[in-house]
């Protein structure tokens, strides 16, 4: 069970980063081609790094949902921690 989360928290950390990554990319090109007057660029990044971004936001949120489901670790709570001599 630990192998399985720790396979899930790699993918989410990639896909994360992939994510950031490709957004960055794709709002400093959109700003780069309206600064230059491209609109020809507007379209390629549309075409080539939206469906990325948006594949890699898919795979993190379902990543990040399987994270919510691990065993919570087994701590004393500060009242039963009090309550012991």
């Amino acid at each position: 069970m630990q192998k399985l989360q720790h396979t899930i928290n790699a993918i989410f950390v990639i896909s994360l980063a992939v994510l950031l990554v490709a957004g960055i990319v794709f709002v400093a090109g959109q700003a780069l081609a309206l600064v230059t007057g491209q609109g020809g660029w507007l379209a390629v990044l549309n075409e080539a790094v939206k469906g990325p971004a948006c594949i890699a936001a898919s795979v993190c949120a379902l990543a990040g949902f399987l994270l919510s489901y691990k065993k919570p670790a087994n701590q004393n709570s500060p009242q039963q921690e009090a309550r012991t001599p």
